[in-house]
């Protein structure tokens, strides 16, 4: 489909649900070693976290993404991370 705009990895044109964050990643160096670090935020709602650790990254977004699914995305929640 050359030319063809999809909006879904099967290439048909009706999208499932979805949902969409902007995470920031650094890279920290510290005394003979280096971390990556970052903040995440849920661009519907703005809520955001920093973190260190990846599974903390992937708990955020799955934890917005249930939260989303049982509130029908209607509720706007306050940051879980420090600015």
């Amino acid at each position: 489909m050359v030319g063809q705009r999809t909006d879904s990895l099967d290439g048909n044109d009706a999208s499932p649900p979805g949902h969409q964050f902007v995470v920031r990643l650094w890279k920290e160096e510290m005394t003979g070693a280096s971390e990556y670090r970052g903040i995440v935020r849920d661009v519907r709602t703005d809520a955001w976290k920093g973190f260190r650790d990846w599974s903390d990254l992937v708990a955020f977004m799955a934890g917005r993404l249930e939260r989303a699914d049982t509130d029908g995305g209607a509720s706007v929640v306050a940051n879980e991370g420090e600015k």
